[in-house]
């Protein structure tokens, strides 16, 4: 066997883990490219429905939507880490009061 120290459980755990990984990756380059095109869209619509000669507001819009996507990014990721470390922290100190570790 590839894992011989691994039971069951940890493998599983393990898949679980990496799954919630690929999501959470496949998510943030979703915040990342969905506001660009959809500025590139809003923009190019514009720019047609108004007559512009120049794309002013494709570029405009595409321009709002590569700032507006990082700035999504960043407070999605740093609410997700502040989440996870709760939970880390109220399973430890589950844990602790579970076993006696915390009494003095």
């Amino acid at each position: 066997m590839l894992f011989r120290g691994s039971s069951r459980g940890n493998l599983r755990k393990a898949g679980k883990d990496a799954a919630w990984v690929l999501a959470m990756g496949a998510q943030g380059g979703l915040m990342l490219a969905l506001p660009v095109v959809a500025g590139l869209a809003l923009g190019f619509w514009l720019d047609r429905t108004l007559g512009l000669g120049f794309p002013w507001l494709t570029l405009v819009m595409t321009l709002v939507g590569a700032v507006v996507g990082p700035v999504l990014l960043y407070r999605w990721v740093m609410r997700t880490v502040a989440e996870s470390v709760q939970k880390r922290v109220e399973t430890t100190e589950a844990d602790k009061e579970n076993t006696g570790d915390g009494q003095v």
